[in-house]
């Protein structure tokens, strides 16, 4: 599993380079590119409704390859769209044999020095006499060591002849060397394959191999053969046999590609097309790639949920939680239960609450992802009031009720407490990314809805499982000392990971909005502190009605408007990451500038992170 995530991972980095940067240089061809196209005709002119070839001609640097079909563990396939007048048809391009190349463990299929892709093309019956344009957009990776996504714009006039087509002495040269370099029959071959094991083995019947050429088998199904794992030819005097390592989870039932032998000369090819013996009988239904792909997900999202425990973002909630059991603990197990129920209850909420919001902005054409509300100061800065309030609701400075006949007091202890924190808990642990959880967002994030929310119902599920279980084995939640006067102070002590997490939310919003941003949000947590006081001192049930309403509004004007103020002014101040990246070769990302740099055709490396994400700094 780990091969094949590493090896997917290398061949993601060279699909996203190419999608960043394909467009911007396909419609333009530098004179300093590794590769130079062009489109030639075979013949001088056309017939209607007789067919003929156009090949699609590369010329490579040396030290340079472009890619087959099927590139291998890397690089992006060569492609080609046809503009052809109406009433023209073109053919599946003919592919010649591809050289194979190893670099790092990793193997890709490809072509250097010279090749000619060859397409067949079908004129009308009707076709009148004039200039046809015959136009094509072609695009290419060109790696050596490193890779340069290129593309070109091609185009050839035929004029449409009465008479026999007249082939182009010019072009002759290059059509006999592109077709000898095309798959070819061989009489008298045979090919037979056996699987076991995770490995293959193609037998070739009826052809010897000279001294010193290689042998291999280039697969044109992506996936079914891992690589970079080295292909073990056996060479008898009519035969050969490969061995070859199948990819993971592939139970190969028959095997299409080409059988190479490459030697000084270059690379001849026989088509390979062959059932596999041995494959595993389908006695039940074979679990289809997007299934084992959306299992795999379930149970990674299941264990990132677990460890998601032990990042630095959830630990202050779980000393909400660790505080509530220990109030449990004196209730009964059966209360206890409850606790970690509603607990789940809230996780689960609250996660499908962000699947259901990241589906809609998706289904609106927004790019997000995981954690995405940290990119909002104004989020950040909520969350700091939201844990600096806490940590002095913890350390007794004020105790918020509810009237009796909506709910108990909200507390760690109670059941609305549990719920409440159960939503804190998704909040507050949007900024981490567990070991195991990044595949599995990124799976949800690409897949439809349904799928999506499966795969946060996973990671909810294995985020409140630790609680629930504690919650109900009474054998574990006896363990837990008896309520008394040490409660008090573990409750007070437990305040301080929480005033810990607001340094960090101080630490990202001065990252994200500057220096002047930090200061009011320190100003706007003085006053809501000085709200939070006023309302734990004159606020409370031993008081008289005008005192504790009069207390309740200052303290919600002070908590509520100072933090919206702090939120407000946030989110318009500037922040001075941008101003820092700039230097002479770097300068400050806008779109406009991006769009710019684009339609010049001038390759765009953007350098990002996020502050808010412990795990991005990381790494």
């Amino acid at each position: 599993m780990i091969d094949q995530l590493a090896t997917a991972g290398k061949r993601l980095i060279f699909l996203c380079l190419g999608a960043m940067l394909l467009p911007a240089l396909a419609s333009a061809q530098s004179p300093t590119s590794a590769v130079k196209a062009q489109l030639v005709a075979e013949r001088t002119s056309i017939r209607p409704g007789s067919p003929f070839r156009v090949a699609l001609n590369f010329q490579i640097k040396p030290g340079w390859h472009i890619y087959w079909k099927n590139p291998g563990d890397t690089g992006l396939p060569t492609t080609v769209q046809w503009d052809l007048p109406k009433g023209f048809s073109a053919h599946d391009l003919q592919w010649p044999v591809p050289r194979k190349f190893v670099s790092q463990g990793l193997a890709s299929y490809g072509y250097e020095g010279e090749v000619s892709l060859l397409a067949l093309i079908d004129p009308p019956a009707d076709l009148a006499p004039g200039i046809v344009p015959i136009r094509a957009h072609a695009t290419w990776l060109a790696c050596r060591i490193e890779c340069t996504p290129g593309g070109a714009d091609l185009s050839a006039s035929l004029p449409v002849g009465s008479g026999a087509p007249v082939v182009d002495d010019r072009r002759a040269a290059l059509f006999r060397a592109a077709d000898s370099r095309m798959p070819a029959p061989a009489p008298g071959v045979s090919f037979s394959a056996q699987s076991g094991r995770g490995r293959v083995t193609l037998r070739v019947n009826g052809l010897s191999v000279p001294p010193g050429a290689a042998a291999y088998f280039a697969p044109l199904d992506p996936g079914l053969l891992a690589e970079g794992a080295p292909q073990t030819p056996q060479v008898g005097a009519t035969s050969v046999s490969i061995d070859m390592k199948l990819a993971k989870g592939v139970d190969a039932r028959r095997i299409h590609g080409l059988f190479v032998v490459e030697d000084n000369s270059g690379a001849r090819g026989i088509d390979v097309d062959t059932p596999v013996a041995g494959a595993e009988a389908a006695s039940t239904p074979p679990v289809s790639p997007g299934m084992q792909g959306f299992l795999i997900a379930i149970a990674l999202a299941f264990v990132g949920g677990l460890i998601l425990n032990l990042m630095p973002c959830v630990l202050p909630v779980i000393s909400l939680k660790v505080l509530s059991f220990v109030r449990a603990s004196g209730e009964g197990a059966g209360n206890a239960l409850r606790h970690g129920l509603l607990f789940a209850a809230g996780v689960l909420v609250s996660f499908w609450a962000i699947a259901g919001l990241l589906a809609a902005l998706r289904a609106g054409g927004q790019l997000i992802g995981w954690g995405f509300q940290f990119q909002s100061p104004a989020v950040v800065t909520i969350t700091a009031a939201l844990f600096f309030l806490i940590a002095l609701n913890l350390l007794d400075v004020f105790e918020l009720r509810l009237p009796i006949r909506v709910a108990g007091p909200v507390s760690p202890g109670g059941g609305a407490g549990s719920f409440l924190s159960g939503l804190l808990a998704t909040a507050v642990a949007t900024p981490c990314t567990a070991p195991f959880m990044g595949g599995a967002l990124g799976y949800a994030l690409t897949q439809p809805p349904a799928v999506g929310f499966a795969v946060f119902t996973a990671l909810a599920l294995g985020l409140a499982a630790p609680y629930v279980v504690l919650s109900a084995v009474p054998g574990l939640v006896k363990r837990i000392p008896k309520p008394g006067a040490w409660m008090v102070t573990l409750r007070q002590v437990l305040a301080f990971p929480m005033l810990g997490a607001v340094i960090w939310m101080m630490y990202v919003l001065e990252t994200q909005a500057g220096f002047p941003a930090l200061l009011v949000l320190l100003c706007s947590l003085l006053l809501a502190g000085l709200g939070a006081w006023i309302y734990g001192r004159w606020g409370g049930l031993d008081k008289s009605f005008r005192s504790r309403v009069t207390a309740a509004v200052l303290g919600f004007i002070l908590v509520v408007g100072t933090t919206a103020f702090a939120a407000a002014r946030s989110s318009g101040m500037p922040g001075p990451a941008a101003g820092a990246l700039a230097s002479p070769s770097w300068e400050s990302w806008t779109p406009q500038r991006l769009a710019e740099l684009q339609a010049a055709g001038t390759p765009v490396f953007v350098d990002f992170t996020a502050r808010w994400c412990l795990t991005c700094q990381v790494n």
